[in-house]
């Protein structure tokens, strides 16, 4: 496995053999890595998780924190303020521990206690799922995916971003703060595709407006309201807008993204479900179109879009 390779050096001795020793049917449904300091570490396999006869002590914690970050930790500072280190291979890890304020009113991380190193994957093809909403006739939509953590959406975003770049012959730019969604492209892939890594999602979407006009922007994780600020400046730059977004198994999200929603800019949602499935698909007026449960109708009255008796 390919992502054992690229983490295995980024892990303590101890760690790395136990890595080292998943059997090949394992280390295809591992999806996290998770140390703590004092307590038992865990891999997520095939959603599950599994204890290890591993503990770290903060001594240990501080040496793995070390190593993720290629032995700079300065080099990521702003990174583990907001929580994560940026891996290669556009793996993540998640870190959590004690903040200490400074005196320009920031947060710096001072002790790491927690490691929680999620696995990125190229499914190619995933997209196929959802690709007929992708575009009408020869024009973009614009789309929000939507679903709980870890069900995909970084990896259904990053493949329709290619499929437009690739197969639909658009020119895309990826605003990826976090450098998870483009970390690489893939070798003969994203042959229209312009990556602005490392800058928060509303400066990048300038920038790469600005200095790229593309037809197609993508970005991951939105939530604030300068993210949905940046997307309506975008969508009356005519370009159309892909992104992903946290909402629970009934679709309800952020106050901001509900007002993107509720305004129309984006053409379609999606609601996924594990391995990126499309459990419904419905317009921008709210009438469900697609997915596994379509039957699930959603409705819009007084301004807003209703399912369920939910306000979306």
């Amino acid at each position: 496995m390919p992502w054992r390779e690229e983490l295995g050096p980024l892990l303590t001795r101890s760690a790395a053999g136990m890595l080292r020793a998943l059997s090949r049917k394992e280390a295809a449904g591992v999806s996290e890595l998770r140390f703590y300091s004092g307590r038992q570490a865990e891999w997520i396999i095939g959603g599950e998780p599994v204890s290890l006869p591993l503990t770290l002590d903060q001594k240990e914690m501080d040496e793995l924190v070390a190593a993720l970050s290629g032995y700079a930790l300065y080099s990521v500072e702003r990174q583990m303020a907001q929580g994560y280190i940026p891996l290669c291979g556009g793996h993540r890890a998640g870190v959590c521990g004690k903040m200490a304020r400074q005196e320009d009113g920031s947060f710096r991380m001072i002790r790491v206690t927690s490691v929680c190193i999620r696995i990125a994957r190229r499914i190619p093809g995933v997209e196929a799922a959802i690709r007929e909403h992708l575009l009408d006739g020869a024009r973009p939509r614009s789309l929000l995916f939507l679903g709980p953590p870890g069900c995909g959406k970084t990896t259904l975003l990053r493949e329709a971003a290619l499929f437009l770049s690739d197969c639909a012959g658009l020119h895309v730019g990826a605003a990826d703060e976090r450098e998870e969604l483009f970390p690489q492209i893939p070798p003969g892939c994203g042959k229209r595709l312009d990556v602005l890594g490392g800058m928060d999602k509303a400066s990048a979407f300038a920038l790469l407006l600005r200095a790229m006009a593309p037809q197609v922007m993508v970005t991951d994780e939105i939530g604030s309201e300068r993210d949905a600020e940046a997307i309506e400046d975008a969508a009356r730059c005519g370009a159309a807008v892909l992104a992903t977004a946290h909402a629970d198994g009934e679709g309800r999200c952020r106050p901001a993204l509900r007002r993107l929603m509720q305004t129309g800019v984006f053409e379609r949602h999606i609601l996924l479900g594990a391995g990126g499935r499309p459990l419904r698909v419905w317009r921008e007026t709210g009438e469900v179109i697609g997915g596994e449960h379509a039957q699930n109708a959603a409705h819009r009255e007084g301004g807003c879009i209703w399912q369920d008796g939910i306000r979306l």
